[in-house]
């Protein structure tokens, strides 16, 4: 019995690994899109001033 408790454990805590990856990649890729926004903006403004 303790062995299926240890593999229930050891798949849920894959699956919560799994999650927190696919959370980190979408956080990290939302601000790779920000930083390019804010570059674009950023040259846009120094054109304006010229």
């Amino acid at each position: 019995m303790a062995f299926f408790i240890s593999i229930i454990i050891i798949l849920s805590l894959w699956s919560i690994t799994k999650t927190l990856e696919r959370m980190t990649k979408r956080i990290t890729d939302r601000q790779d899109e920000q930083i390019q926004y804010l570059q674009q903006i950023k040259e846009l403004l120094a054109e304006n001033k010229e």
